[in-house]
């Protein structure tokens, strides 16, 4: 019974959280029931509200956007911008990526978001590959996106646009988690670019720019991805996938069965310090990296770098 009355209030009031939910069920003499348990019931209401409505057939009917996924490189591209901060100063950083093997095709930062600015990857990926998708390039509603500029950009270079649905980024989940991944790895290049003097004497603009550049070589050519095998974007734009995998495999054979592996000779924790270098860490690389291993590091970090110049 006080199930089922859970479920009654859960259908009644959906926005009851564990807390509420427990109280309004304890006034009313319903039954008692644990928070943690409510909640629990409540994401299984959830799931057959869900399953009612699909199988009612309620929801519009899917476009081909970029969940479907192309079969190899060169068939969809997908655009967007992204924040980052430094210094007191947020500048924004458009890129075109290929879908299929997540390679950035280009790139461009400026302080605002403009059509310009969303135009110059594009030029730069038709510089790059000569032509544009052979399906479509994906994009979101902002409105760089859907300017009379960009139109005129991509209608002159024979690219057919699609555009997501408006609030509903996961249809371009690829460029979205590109995103992620560029600014985690952009906050680390530009704090140990500030360790080794590399843009010294260059503006705020133009560090961003040479760290933005270092990032994406790094995203495209060194960090491999477990969803394309093990291997970098690179790889697979330029052929080289099975080859590389086939070195990677014999290089794993040859470490699993090594059996001259030589003791430590140090303490365990020596070794990892030895390998952090920690106390060759800078303020600002020691506070980005410990963000990493605290909830939400982008917006800590970001916050950080709106408050400290």
């Amino acid at each position: 019974m006080t199930l089922e009355n859970t479920a009654v209030v859960i259908a009644r009031f959906p926005h009851f959280g564990g807390r509420k939910g427990q109280a309004y069920m304890l006034y009313h003499e319903l039954g008692y029931i644990g928070m943690k348990l409510y909640d629990r019931i409540r994401k299984n209401i959830k799931r057959l509200l869900g399953q009612e409505v699909s199988k009612r057939e309620m929801l519009p009917p899917r476009e081909y956007y970029e969940h479907i996924r192309p079969m190899k490189s060169g068939e969809i591209w997908a655009e967007d911008f992204t924040d980052v901060t430094v210094e007191c100063r947020t500048f924004k950083v458009a890129v075109v990526l290929d879908v299929y093997d997540e390679y950035y095709l280009g790139w461009a930062v400026e302080s605002r978001a403009t059509a310009a600015l969303v135009g110059l990857p594009v030029d730069q990926a038709l510089e790059k590959t000569g032509k544009g998708p052979e399906k479509f390039l994906l994009s979101d509603n902002g409105s760089q996106y859907i300017s009379a500029a960009h139109e005129q950009l991509l209608t002159s270079a024979e690219i057919v646009q699609r555009r997501i649905p408006a609030c509903v980024p996961q249809y371009n989940g690829c460029v979205e988690g590109g995103m992620r991944e560029l600014k985690s790895v952009f906050y680390n290049v530009w704090e140990r670019r500030i360790r080794d003097g590399a843009d010294e004497g260059k503006g705020l603009l133009e560090r961003v720019e040479a760290a933005v550049s270092e990032t994406l070589r790094l995203v495209n050519e060194e960090i491999p991805r477990p969803s394309l095998g093990g291997v970098t974007p690179s790889d697979v734009h330029n052929g080289r996938r099975e080859a590389k995998r086939d070195e990677i495999r014999a290089y794993r054979e040859r470490e699993s069965s090594r059996r001259d592996v030589p003791a430590w000779t140090r303490n365990y924790w020596d070794i990892l310090k030895s390998g952090l270098k920690v106390e060759q860490l800078t303020r600002g690389e020691l506070l980005t990296k410990l963000a990493f291993f605290c909830p939400r590091p982008l917006r800590r970090i970001a916050q950080r770098n709106q408050a400290v110049a």
